[in-house]
Formats: structure tokens, sequence, C-alpha cells
């Protein structure tokens, strides 16, 4: 069956655990690309534009109906009102920087001009650099799970014994990592590439000339990106003045960081699992990589008001410049393309909801998923 796709590996792991064999022609991204329906390609202005407008509409209501409950309720109710709304919000925060995400990866419509030009005020408006991003973000699709070479969530090789993995397996340690990657996590990985590749770490996406991050040629568009951020910072700033920061704290930067811990905790959930391998050089292929990808679920409503980043994910590595409506109607056909090799975790539950079992999940596969080891066996790498 060739190196990789053992029934063995299945049982002693799990079905996550088997990968696509090298060599192996019947699976390619040929024969994928053929089993799909070639409409599911076609990016529509009017579909992608259409997402678009019924966001940002819906962000402006939730703002005008949240001022119009606060008007009524008690005065005790007012907690649960801001409550319901960051909750919303920061979804529809979190769907907007998905629709900015499709921009940069030209999946968004055929026009690259209407793709940057709305990617990066969207992405500057969520305090984001969208170009900056966009370079980094190209580097995770075609690395996908390469222990040297990938970018974003890469994880760490400490050896499991030592006192600080050890800690950070524990409830506390676990939390502990939730709450810092909530409150700082994004910003902290722009920063200083933290998640992103060992001999990448502490450059800075803010910086033109960050080597390991960008080419000589790309500093003009990390500038612009830089322009974009202060463009952003400078608006929030300006609303403060006019609205008050109490105001804006309440309407902007709850939901905005509500937005940075799904964006991080998303990507998360979709590239690690305890029995997913990571690859050294040797064994990496770009396939195997894209299709390391984990399908998740949020709930269906959830699902759909983030654009089906979560649940057709293996599609949108495969296939990064198609739509994302495509990308969902593609997944079916991925999944029997791909047989035994698609990887998807759907049944996470927690009283009944998808989306409180995907929380509680995220838990789980932080407590779990801590640092790997080599395995002399296949040569991959492991969760310990």
């Amino acid at each position: 069956m060739g190196k990789g796709g053992s029934a063995d590996q299945k049982n002693e792991r799990g079905p996550l655990a088997v990968t696509l064999p090298q060599p192996y022609d019947k699976i390619t991204k040929r024969t994928l690309r053929e089993a799909i329906p070639a409409e599911y390609f076609v990016r529509s202005y009017t579909l992608s534009l259409g997402h678009l407008a019924w966001d940002l509409v819906v962000v402006f209501f939730s703002i005008w109906l949240t001022y119009q409950a606060l008007a009524v309720v008690p005065t005790f109710a007012a907690p649960l009102v801001w409550g319901g709304y960051w909750w919303y919000q920061g979804i529809t925060f979190t769907a907007l920087w998905v629709l900015a995400h499709e921009c940069g990866h030209g999946g968004f419509t055929d026009s690259r001009l209407v793709n940057d030009v709305v990617g990066f005020v969207l992405h500057s408006a969520l305090l984001t650099p969208y170009f900056s991003w966009a370079l980094t973000h190209a580097k995770h699709h075609h690395y996908t799970n390469h222990m040297t070479m990938g970018e974003t969530w890469v994880p760490s090789t400490a050896n499991p014994e030592k006192k600080s993995v050890k800690f950070a397996k524990t409830t506390l340690g676990t939390w502990q990592r939730i709450v810092g990657v909530a409150l700082a996590g994004w910003y902290v990985y722009l920063f200083t590439n933290a998640t992103g590749a060992y001999g990448n770490k502490g450059q800075s996406h803010f910086n033109p000339g960050s080597k390991a991050l960008f080419k000589p040629k790309d500093a003009s568009l990390v500038r612009l990106s830089n322009l974009g951020m202060l463009a952003g910072a400078a608006l929030v700033v300006s609303c403060m003045h006019t609205f008050g920061v109490a105001t804006v704290f309440k309407v902007y930067l709850v939901p905005q960081m509500i937005c940075n811990f799904y964006l991080t905790s998303i990507t998360f959930m979709q590239h690690t699992h305890p029995d997913v391998p990571h690859f050294g050089s040797e064994e990496w292929t770009w396939l195997r990589g894209a299709i390391s990808t984990i399908d998740r679920t949020m709930g269906d409503f959830v699902d759909a008001k983030l654009h089906h980043i979560v649940d057709s994910h293996v599609a949108h590595h495969i296939f990064s410049d198609m739509p994302f409506y495509g990308a969902k109607l593609a997944t079916p056909y991925i999944k029997e393309h791909l047989g035994p090799y698609y990887k998807s975790s759907m049944d996470a539950k927690m009283a009944g909801s998808s989306y409180l079992g995907w929380l509680a999940d995220y838990y789980r596969m932080q407590k779990a998923s801590v640092s790997v080891g080599h395995s002399a066996e296949d040569n991959f790498w492991w969760f310990n």
C-alpha cells in the first residue's frame, strides 16, 4: 500500500492517523479536481459581494438592535444584552475576517483589484495586516504540517518529561494557555511569529526586513499593510474621542478580541489532533500536508455564518482559490474520493450542542496536543 497508510497505524491511533501513502498515483490534486463538478470552482461577484453586504448589514443592525434592547430592558438585564451582542458580533466580525482571508487567496472574485481592495479594507478595519499576513499564510498553505517549513501552529518538540510540558498538560496549564491565546495570541504571533516554524521565531509581520517571512519585493506590501493597521487604529481612537472609550470598548473592541480568539482557535483546531501526524522534509509532500487538515463543525448556524471555513477546510487547503460556497459543495466529493484519507471530527457535542462541543473539544485538543516526538517506525512526528 505504500509507506504511511497501513491499517495497523489506523488501529493504533485512530482513523485520523491514516496518511496518504507515497508513492501513490490514485489520489492527486488532478484526480481530486476531476472528481468535483467544474461549476464549484466558479467565483461569483453577486454571491461574494452579496455575502459581504449582508455581513456588513448584520454588523450595524446588531449595534442598533442592542441599543434598542438596552432602552427597554431593566438595568440588571443589561449585561445579558451585552453578552448576547458580544457573542453574535464576535462571530460576525470573524465572518468578515474570513471573507478578507478569502480575498487574499483570490477566491472572492476573479478580480485581483477587487479582492485586494475589499481584503485590505476589511482586515485593516479588524486590525490585521492584510498583505503581510496573506504572504505568510500562503506559506502555511504551501507547507501544511511541515515541521521545519510550516507556518502557524507548528508543534513544539520539547521533551514530554520536561516540567513545563507536564504543567502544560494539567488543567491549570491548559487554561493558562487558552486564556493567553484568547487575550494576546494573535498579536504575539504577528509580532514574533510564535507558533510558526522554530527557525522563524522572532520575525515580525510588521518588519519589511523579516527575511524569513518576506522577500525583498514584498517590502512595499508590508509597509502598505502597516499603514492600513495605523489607519484602522486611528479610526478606533477617533471613535473613542467622538463616542467615548467605554462605548467603543463595548461595541467594537470586545467583539474584535473575540474575533481574534476565533481565528486563532479555529486555525488550531483545523490543524491539530493527537492522531494527525506532522512531517519532516523526507516524508512531507504538499498533498500529504493539505489533506492532514481536519474538517470540524461549530454547528450549522455558526458554520454558515463563518462561510464554512470550519466545516470545509480540507477543500480549502486543496483548492485555496475556490470560493467558500464552492468548497462547501465540493466537500462530499472530496470526502468520497479521499476515502480513509479524509479527516473530519464532527461528533463533539455538549448538552446536545455542536458549538459547545467544539469549545469543549478545543480544550481537550489544547490539553492533549502540547509537543510532538519523532517515530522511527514511520519517520513521522506524533503528539506525545
